[in-house]
């Protein structure tokens, strides 16, 4: 694949050898002056596959150059820059940009991505992922502390692309269990559905050391709007597309844009503690759930704690369901590890927590097939 790059000079020469170690060849450079743009594509007979353009500060002079360039020839265009917002890169994609690069984020990884997907389109649009949904009857679970862990167990012992997404839209916690400060939350994803695709979507992953990817939460009780239950399933679908694993973390199971990651998710995995209001609260959360046609669930109990708990045969007989999982009550590792900002299965991987998350892991690959997302994602996704 050949290219031109398409910005000042000296990033220029930043840039070239950097895409030329995979795969493009940089077969010139030239300014972003418009009518040396014009004039070079006039007169030069280069032959190029790709343009690679570099964003100055002018957010409307980068549009300008793209559009021209649409007309003077028909290539695929990768723009490099920082992004003040969601917005920036939308009214990018908009004036014809083919994807996004962030230079202030993960770099490299993010044009791999980008030059896999121009190598191989077809191959990406036909991958879906696996939706994993975890929620709760009750506050108090451990949900967080599940979904975090279960999400970079898949990471850490079976190298798997997965991304963790906070909807709790009235402030989560995962950021902070993982040590991450977010630079973009989901509060910033686009509220209509035709504007989220792979590129807007990957402004807001933030990486941990792990390997794990993450949307995060809002800010604690801020002046937050809630996203419409199509921007939720289009985030989705689009995330399922990039990852192999998708688990998302969700608030409750009856808001509307809730319910609606809970229907495009190929397992639910409801979280309980084994004592008498749980249980009452699950009990009907499980038949809430059952009456809406919701019945790919899996029931788990988190912070076990031997001689209070109400016993595993009890609770079972109760809520008609066999525990696909029962997670000990081990505050020295879990509380430990939130306050380090690494998840427990990372830090304390023999722990008997990390165990556990282990067999809850086994058990979801083992239960949870992957299903056709109910959601049509736009073709330059």
């Amino acid at each position: 694949m050949k290219a031109v790059i398409i910005g000042p000079i000296a990033v220029a020469e930043t840039l070239a050898p950097v895409v030329q170690q995979r795969g493009v060849t940089v077969v010139d450079r030239i300014d972003n002056d418009l009518s040396a743009i014009r004039k070079y594509f006039e007169q030069s007979a280069t032959q190029c596959d790709l343009l690679l353009v570099v964003s100055g500060d002018d957010l409307q002079e980068t549009r300008s150059v793209i559009c021209g360039l649409q007309i003077l020839m028909s290539k695929p265009i990768l723009v490099f820059g920082v992004a003040r917002s969601a917005s920036d890169v939308i009214q990018i994609i908009r004036s014809g940009a083919t994807d996004f690069i962030e230079m202030s984020g993960d770099f490299l990884q993010d044009l791999e991505d980008s030059l896999k997907r121009l190598f191989d389109s077809e191959g990406l649009t036909k991958r879906s992922g696996q939706v994993i949904s975890v929620v709760s009857a009750v506050g108090g679970s451990g949900q967080t502390a599940v979904a975090t862990n279960l999400s970079a167990n898949l990471v850490a012992n079976k190298s798997r692309s997965t991304v963790l997404v906070d909807l709790n839209l009235t402030g989560g916690d995962a950021a902070e269990q993982l040590g991450l400060t977010p630079r973009q939350t989901i509060a910033d994803c686009p509220r209509c559905a035709e504007d989220i695709h792979a590129v807007t979507v990957s402004t807001l992953l933030e990486s941990h050391g792990s390997g794990l990817k993450l949307v995060a939460g809002p800010s604690f009780l801020g002046e937050n709007n809630l996203l419409p239950s199509e921007a939720v399933k289009a985030l989705v679908a689009n995330l399922a597309q990039l990852h192999e694993f998708v688990v998302l973390d969700v608030e409750d199971a009856f808001h509307q844009e809730q319910f609606a990651a809970l229907e495009c998710s190929d397992l639910v995995i409801v979280v309980t503690r084994l004592d008498f209001p749980c249980l009452l609260r699950t009990k009907r959360l499980i038949e809430y759930f059952e009456s809406r046609g919701l019945t790919n669930l899996c029931v788990i109990a988190n912070n076990y704690f031997k001689g209070t708990s109400i016993p595993e045969t009890k609770f079972e007989s109760a809520i008609k369901r066999r525990l696909s999982a029962v997670i000990p009550h081990e505050p020295s590792s879990v509380l430990n590890s939130i306050n380090m900002g690494e998840p427990a299965v990372v830090e304390f991987p023999r722990s008997k927590f990390s165990q556990a998350i282990a067999k809850l892991t086994e058990a979801v690959l083992s239960t949870a097939p992957i299903r056709e997302m109910e959601f049509d994602v736009p073709a330059n996704a």
